[in-house]
């Protein structure tokens, strides 16, 4: 039999995700996509503004950082020029990491806040911090990756964190660019990401673009969903 405190516990445990999901139902969610190159997130993210999502018709979709404190240009290009350049050195890593955590912190509060307050399904193509714990060459980071574990609780997380996967074969197929080694290691890395936080699903994408955004609709419809009593 549980001992009153631990009862007590649950259901204040229960209270808090109530109030959880009655906060994400005042506002439509914020989702990050991230997969391997090939995964299918452009075509995935193409057919949902499209129209496939019913519930929602107004999308707010960025790439890799809210781009608040510099404004530079967010490569977008299929070809990673990074992965042809070597790390920066710790310091100016260090750096880089902080002003990212600076980036993410500022627009959250000036604009996925605001986005989401108006309506908007807020989706992130990429994340530049949990990138970096996997593929930290694709931002040329050369610093400790315990550090980017230390500073990611500080900041703002999404509602869910979407893992577009699919087979080595299929990545190979799909993204030439990439070795067979590469696609193995990043993989692998972010399979284990998905297993290290919470909010996280696998949507394996080797089916038809259909099947998966059916699944991605289905994974975003459940925020919504009550709490069974």
């Amino acid at each position: 039999m549980a001992s009153p405190n631990i009862q007590a516990e649950r259901r204040w445990d229960r209270k808090e995700v109530e109030a959880n999901l009655e906060s994400r139902q005042a506002a439509p969610p914020w989702i990050v996509m991230l997969g391997v190159d090939g995964a299918g997130k452009s075509s995935v993210l193409d057919l949902l503004t499209n129209g496939s999502l019913s519930d929602f018709r107004r999308f707010r979709i960025f790439h890799r950082r809210p781009a608040v404190v510099y404004a530079r240009s967010v490569e977008t290009s299929p070809v990673i020029s990074h992965y042809g350049k070597p790390p920066h050195g710790p310091v100016k890593s260090v750096l880089k990491l902080l002003v990212m955590v600076l980036d993410w912190l500022m627009g959250y509060w000036l604009h996925i806040r605001k986005w989401r307050s108006q309506g908007y399904l807020v989706i992130a193509d990429r994340h530049s911090l949990l990138d970096m714990l996997v593929d930290p060459l694709r931002y040329r980071y050369g610093g400790p990756r315990r550090l980017v574990n230390i500073v990611l609780p500080f900041t703002p997380q999404p509602d869910l964190i979407l893992l577009l996967d699919a087979s080595v074969e299929v990545l190979e197929a799909r993204k030439s660019e990439l070795t067979k080694e590469q696609i193995i290691e990043l993989r692998e890395g972010y399979l284990q990401l998905s297993r290290s936080l919470p909010n996280f699903r696998v949507i394996e994408t080797s089916r038809s673009i259909e099947e998966v955004c059916a699944d991605v609709v289905e994974a975003i419809q459940a925020l919504r969903s009550p709490v069974r009593q």
